[in-house]
């Protein structure tokens, strides 16, 4: 006789990437979900991002990876020079498979095709609740405690995807250490004038005290023509001088770094235009408080250098739902997951903290590094093919990377994927 298998009452904290995605899983699976937003009105954060192939499998898993697709731009190639031609990046996806391509999208896109599909299947969203702790009851069951004293619950589960300014993390989390980083960005919004971008994400650096970048980012919700993401690198102490100086300063140190950027920081009005984004480590010692637990950028932010925040999280959300399907108690479905996801993000905690110095700090020896060793290793096959895997999103380590299956198929995550399976179903 099979086994009935467990439901939980289960909150999600956050109606983010991590959060929306998960209420997608556990809801189809069949578990009693509600979502809690701070937020009055839930909305995204960010302008864009580059969703890589471990990404899109997920959203392949939740049947919304051709939602988001036409609505964003494939990027193909990634390519980064110094500001006196020397090549750093010159990587093709298809170089790993011929299949494979990031996604460059609004954040936007991605909020909005995420969120409509958790509305769709019917899942109770509170907003306005700003959760800053839990307790637990003499049975297990968790309450949520959101400011101005309210209570919620019992829960069975509370999932913390807030982000990483998390109350949650921040007074139940047991955090090994939590560093901001330095360096910050600008991030803005322009249209594409002149398909400058295609199917390219290209930067542009002065050692590592400049980073410009430019990501192709398809529509829009509200806009459908052609846009695409525009960032510059800056220390995070040096945003107040920046705004005092004027904008038209910064435009014209943007052009003199890159010159064909003219007529897109052109497009910029005002500082509001930009989004300052700021960053930061933290590693944990475990994932988990009891049966709260910590996901996303709640549970391991990390530096933007890789490009795998979002596609990390969304991994945690499919990751943690399956260990919830067949797990006799949220005990035992904690401790697999956890399990599952050692690998994975221990390789992405250490790589992106290890690559920063390279690409946006005050030092002088590792960009000299990177110049001189960054675009040889993309002409060496192996190293080539490793930083693609690292790109991708499947490393687990130095020498190991999450078994991709049949990369020549439609790629589908696998039901039951661990770093010591295959990522992806062939379908």
């Amino acid at each position: 006789m099979p086994l009935l298998r467990s439901i939980y009452k289960t909150a999600i904290v956050g109606a983010g990437t991590t959060g929306l995605a998960l209420a997608g899983f556990l809801k189809a699976d069949g578990h009693a979900v509600e979502l809690f937003e701070r937020f009055e009105t839930p909305r995204p954060l960010g302008a864009g991002l580059l969703l890589q192939p471990s990404g899109l499998a997920v959203l392949a898993r939740l049947g919304l990876d051709d939602k988001l697709i036409t609505l964003s731009a494939p990027v193909h190639h990634l390519y980064g020079e110094t500001q006196r031609g020397t090549v750093i990046f010159d990587l093709d996806y298809r170089s790993l498979a011929p299949h494979l391509f990031g996604l460059g999208t609004h954040r936007a896109s991605l909020f909005q095709v995420l969120y409509d599909h958790v509305v769709s299947l019917g899942v109770p969203i509170h907003t306005g609740c700003d959760a800053v702790e839990t307790h637990t009851q003499a049975d297990g069951q968790m309450s949520l405690r959101l400011a101005g004293g309210r209570d919620a619950g019992p829960f069975d589960l509370i999932i913390d995807a807030s982000g990483r300014h998390s109350k949650l993390a921040l007074r139940h989390g047991a955090i090994a250490h939590d560093t901001p980083c330095p360096y910050a960005a600008l991030w803005g919004v322009v249209h594409d004038l002149e398909g400058f971008s295609k199917d390219h994400l290209l930067q542009r650096y002065d050692a590592a005290r400049v980073m410009i970048g430019t990501l192709p980012l398809g529509q829009t919700p509200t806009d459908p023509r052609p846009h695409m993401a525009f960032f510059w690198s800056l220390p995070a102490r040096d945003r107040t001088k920046v705004h005092a100086a004027g904008l038209a300063t910064w435009q014209e140190g943007v052009t003199r770094y890159w010159p064909q950027m003219a007529p897109f920081v052109a497009q910029f009005a005002d500082f509001d235009q930009l989004t300052f984004a700021e960053y930061g480590h933290r590693v944990m010692k475990r994932w988990h408080d009891g049966r709260l637990v910590f996901t996303g950028d709640a549970a391991h932010p990390i530096s933007p250098q890789l490009g795998q925040g979002a596609n990390l999280g969304l991994c945690d959300a499919l990751i943690l739902s399956e260990a919830l399907s067949r797990s006799a108690t949220p005990e035992d479905a904690i401790a697999d997951y956890s399990r599952a996801r050692k690998a994975h993000l221990t390789f992405y905690q250490i790589a992106s903290r290890w690559m920063t110095p390279f690409f946006q700090s005050d030092q002088t020896l590792a960009p000299w590094v990177r110049d001189r060793t960054f675009g040889l290793m993309c002409r060496m096959p192996w190293m080539k093919q490793e930083m693609l895997r690292t790109l991708s999103g499947i490393k687990t380590g130095l020498f190991s990377h999450l078994d991709p299956g049949d990369w020549h198929a439609p790629y589908r995550l696998r039901p039951g994927a661990s770093p010591s399976g295959s990522i992806i179903d062939r379908t």
